[in-house]
């Protein structure tokens, strides 16, 4: 067994390629050199020097490129980064690193460091620190709103205003009201939803923060994260890292000629022994191909290929001598072989996500022209196996239906694509198009409006690119680019995915980028490959486009939704919507292959006789992706100004929480389609601002130097390797890899606990690609102890002995400390770090107070962060003691659940009492109601033995039966205590018990 650091990582991948070569020697290697091409060394193996682009993170990156037979050398050459994204060095990417250096890192923000003590954190809020470099966490000076400032052991505070007031070394202080605040002195000073700032530090200098975006002038150093705009002047340097700049980080490779990077899966078929036949390659230029680079390839042999209208690329064919010619062209950016993409293919998913409440929300109705939205005047792009655009929820709204058919880079001459259009049905064998249209767009027509889509007046462009081949898809991304504004095509929907590592050169990320950039909203599915980390979509990982993973209608991550990368802020999904059992339209003619779920039993379960003919049922992230681009067009009937940035900020800021997971299984959580329009329509109505504070240093995550095993497994038989996980493991993630690229072998592996019970199976279909021969499992919450891995061979007598390699990757979670839960039960302890560390709950400085009383704001929070209540924001507060944003967010949104108000007592127009103390029974009710059992508990007879029952109103006492049935709340021996007040250790018992619901 071998445990490795991030520094050991790339000598472990050699070691593993010789392990590999030994196995299968190439002939010649070849050596991958930025700028200078692509040469044949004679040495075994594949070694990348000086290129960019390709991101290969964690024991992903490791097994990619190990058991494949690709070396990463070079400080500058292929990325590994572990769990933390990309690290962008020397030519790679920006570095400013002088006295006036600044960086900017955040998905939405800029980070500016060593300035004199000022630090903005959050687009409505900022944090200063004074002159001495003194920062406090819990004795700081919070504002939370325009309205009201909370000042809590400051060394010196000066607020002026209105008011007039000053309050000068008080431990605590509370102003409401002021127009106007001078800190002076303080130690630490955190700003939330304020109208403007000006903050001036020690030195002079004058730093502003306006509603609209940040002005720093003449800073030394400033950190600004999650800001809305940014504007710096007088910066001598900038440094752009982590996940706000990733876009523009990404985009930086140094001078724009030479190669920056090459498929690597055609680097391996480069590297095999091979006689002179083609290769089929898309070249990437630096620019639109000239007629000065047609004759450079003419020159070397090639007669003829595609070009593309706007992509800055060629599809061609040649041989290894002709491609290692095109590698040393100067204008040459990268290269990339053909390869075929993978589809990545109940109750009503529309109430789960809001679109019904989107439907039938009054003020979104009375601003659209009294009509509701339904995604009118936009068109929707569907770039898959086609469209069937005779079905009768489609019928007269398919505005062109493509079939891309062009020579794919063969025959004599250098010309445009040939497509087809005006055709009726493009979706003749597969259905997945059809499918994935329905959901977007399908009107119900032929089922009374039962299995409508998302949007359904929106019009569908189709786009069949056939089997998914990658060069049908770069005709139909160079169509949109071309072609897509005639139509106005604002969303393009992309439910494939691709066997391959996120690389910024690759074709179809250059192309994502480029539509991005012109105003269409790309959406792609996160892949089917989980559970098991390092699984997502390389397409779906660009921070341009907008990643979507599958739940069932629960809120459950779906068993096959590929996962991201643990705390990484660039390798998860954006967001998640359900994807199980999904109903839509079956494509007429041939019989398609989308359905096959269906026409093994789901559809009789699911669909009457008469409604067989024209739908079906499928599950996948395909489908759950076109839910997230139904809803982009409903934003965009409501508000057609919107960017693609700001719909992806809109829809991360809307989505539900969902606590009981991590942001690389589930991104930003649920997609709540009501929010999202309303905020699209009313910007004013702004969603999820608590998202900016929600990290305040209570947890780290740590992920522990990688485990290595490896053996050979003959087939038919089994080889065993043993594991140590630690205690207080948050995730343990084993995968296996073996190569080459071409092993006809399939292997899978079981997972078993200390207990011997199977924890974990790794045995999905082995596609071909570069990433297609690995399994992996993920555990939550793994048991400490030796843990056993056993894989197999499943080939039996036709395989071959096949050496792998597996690594078992760990994350835990480090707390700030936590002074006054040590004598608590340890299940009780385990439910308040539950709570920390989903952000459900926060420390009060370094004590978690668990007796402390619970408001009902607080409880009302809690509700939202972690008991699945979507978003609502009304257009005037509906309480009259409910004003600050934070607060009108949590309390808004529980008295506006799908199932009705949470709370019973408060009704609008009257008074919530935030402020009061909740009791358990009001406790009770609201906790019932937010986990789904409100039925139950009104239609629930069953008698309590408990001695103060008579306390309970009849009416509730059915609740009060429910919650101790499913253990959201405790008895108290023969007593209830209705009227006690809710203590933040229950609240916390409470919310892990929802999130095990």
């Amino acid at each position: 067994m071998v445990r490795v650091s991030s520094q050991q990582y790339r000598k472990l991948i050699a070691l593993i390629l010789m392990m590999v070569c030994a196995a299968a020697p190439a002939l010649a290697g070849l050596t991958i050199t930025g700028s200078n091409g692509i040469t044949a060394t004679g040495a075994d193996g594949i070694t990348y020097v000086g290129t960019s682009g390709i991101t290969a993170t964690g024991a992903d990156g490791y097994l990619t490129f190990g058991p494949n037979g690709i070396t990463a050398t070079g400080a500058d050459g292929i990325t590994a980064t572990g769990a933390d994204g990309i690290t962008a060095t020397g030519a790679d990417g920006f570095n400013g690193t002088n006295a006036n250096g600044i960086t900017a890192t955040g998905a939405d923000s800029t980070t500016i460091r060593r300035a004199d003590g000022i630090t903005a954190t959050g687009a409505d809020g900022i944090t200063a620190t004074g002159a001495d470099g003194k920062t406090y966490r819990a004795d700081a000076i919070a504002i939370t709103a325009p309205n009201g400032i909370t000042a809590t052991g400051a060394d010196g505070i000066t607020a002026t205003g209105a008011d007039g007031i000053t309050a000068t070394g008080a431990d605590s202080r509370s102003i409401v009201t002021v127009d106007g605040i001078t800190a002076t002195g303080a130690d630490s000073l955190s700003i939330g939803s304020a109208d403007g700032i000006t903050a001036t530090g020690a030195d002079g200098r004058t730093f502003s923060i306006s509603p609209n975006g940040i002005t720093i002038t003449g800073a030394d150093t400033v950190t600004a994260m999650g800001a809305a705009g940014i504007n710096i002047v007088g910066a001598e340097s900038f440094t752009q890292t982590g996940a706000a700049a990733i876009a523009s980080a990404l985009e930086s490779t140094g001078v724009q000629t030479g190669l920056k990077s090459v498929d690597p899966e055609l680097a391996v078929l480069l590297n095999e022994p091979t006689d002179d036949s083609d290769i089929g390659v898309v070249v990437v230029y630096h620019h639109l191909p000239t007629d000065s680079d047609i004759a450079d390839l003419q020159r070397i042999g090639i007669i003829g290929g595609t070009r593309y209208r706007v992509l800055p690329m060629i599809m061609l064919s040649g041989t290894k001598e002709q491609i290692l010619a095109v590698s040393k062209f100067p204008a040459v950016r990268s290269l990339y072989k053909n390869r075929t993409l993978q589809a990545t293919s109940e109750p009503d998913v529309r109430l789960v996500t809001g679109v019904n409440r989107a439907w039938q929300d009054g003020d979104l109705t009375s601003r659209n022209a009294n009509v509701p939205v339904s995604g009118k005047g936009v068109t929707v792009a569907v770039l898959d196996t086609g469209v069937d655009g005779t079905h009768g929820d489609l019928a007269g709204r398919v505005v062109q239906n493509v079939k891309l058919a062009d020579t794919q880079g063969l025959g004599v001459g250098f010309n445009y694509p040939v497509n087809v259009t005006n055709l009726a049905n493009t979706d003749l064998l597969y259905g997945h198009g059809t499918f994935v249209s329905g959901v977007i767009a399908g009107n119900g027509r032929l089922s009374g409006g039962k299995f409508s889509g998302v949007a359904p007046e929106a019009q569908v462009l189709g786009l069949s690119a056939g089997d998914l081949n990658l060069f049908y898809v770069l005709s139909g991304f160079d169509y949109l680019l071309a072609r897509g504004s005639a139509f106005n095509v604002r969303v393009v929907n992309c439910s494939f995915s691709a066997n391959t590592v996120f690389d910024t050169n690759d074709p179809v990320n250059i192309a994502t980028r480029m539509l991005a950039d012109n105003g269409v909203s790309v959406v792609f599915s996160a892949g089917n490959t989980g559970p098991g980390l390092h699984s997502l979509n390389p397409y779906a990982v660009a921070p341009w486009v907008i990643g979507v993973g599958a739940t069932d209608t629960q809120g459950h991550l779906a068993n096959f939704s590929s996962r991201g990368d643990f705390g990484s802020a660039l390798f998860r999904p954006t967001l998640v919507a359900p994807g199980s059992s999904v109903v839509s339209l079956r494509g007429t003619g041939v019989v398609s292959v989308t359905g096959a779920e269906g026409l093994a039993g789901s559809d009789l379960k699911r669909l009457a006789p008469v409604e067989l003919p024209y739908y079906t049922t499928a599950s996948g992230t395909s489908f759950s992706a076109p839910q997230v681009a139904g809803v982009i067009a409903l934003m965009l009937e409501a508000n057609p100004q919107l960017t693609p940035a700001q719909i992806r900020d809109i829809l991360q800021r809307t989505a539900t929480p969902l606590a009981q997971y991590y942001e690389h299984e589930v991104g930003a959580g649920m997609l709540n389609a009501h929010a999202a329009v309303l905020e699209a329509a009313f910007s004013q109505r702004r969603f999820g601002q608590f998202r900016a504070i929600s990290d305040r240093g209570q947890v780290k995550f740590v992920n522990d130097p990688l485990e290595i095993f490896d053996g050979a497994v003959v087939p038919g038989s089994t080889v065993e390797a043993s594991l140590s996980i630690p205690e207080n493991a948050l995730v343990a993630s084993v995968q296996i890899g073996w190569g080459g690229l071409l092993s006809p072998n399939d292997l899978n592996f079981s997972l078993f606990d200390p207990k011997g019970t199977r924890a974990g199976l790794g045995n999905t279909i082995n596609l071909p690609g570069l990433t297609g021969k690995q399994e992996r499992v993920a555990v939550n919450d793994p048991a400490a102890g030796a843990w056993k891995v056993k894989v197999n061979n499943m080939l039996g007598p036709v395989g071959t002995v096949q050496p792998f390699t597996g690594v078992l990757a760990v994350t835990r979670a480090q707390y700030q400390p936590i002074t006054d839960i040590d004598k608590l039960d340890p299940q009780a302890r385990a439910e308040i770090y539950q709570s920390v560390r989903s952000m459900v709950m926060f420390p009060l400085g370094q004590r978690f107070r668990p007796g402390f009383e619970v408001s009902r704001a607080d409880l009302a929070a809690a509700l939202v962060l972690g008991g699945r209540v979507p978003q609502y924001l009304p257009a005037q507060p509906r309480f009259s003691d409910v004003h600050d944003k934070q607060t009108l967010i949590f309390v808004e949104s529980v008295q506006n659940a799908p199932d009705g108000p949470l709370f019973p007592d408060a009704a609008f127009g009257g008074r919530f009492m935030p402020n009061s103390a909740v009791t358990r029974l009001a406790a009770t009710v609201a906790l019932v109601r937010a986990a789904g059992y409100r039925s139950e508990a009104e239609s629930q007879n069953s008698l309590l033995a408990l001695l103060d029952l008579g306390q309970v109103p009849l009416a509730l006492q059915g609740y009060v039966a429910v919650a101790l049935k499913y253990g959201l709340i405790k008895a108290d021996g023969l007593y209830f205590r209705p009227e006690n007040t809710l203590t933040r250790q229950e609240l916390a018992h409470a919310m892990a018990v929802m999130a095990q619901r």
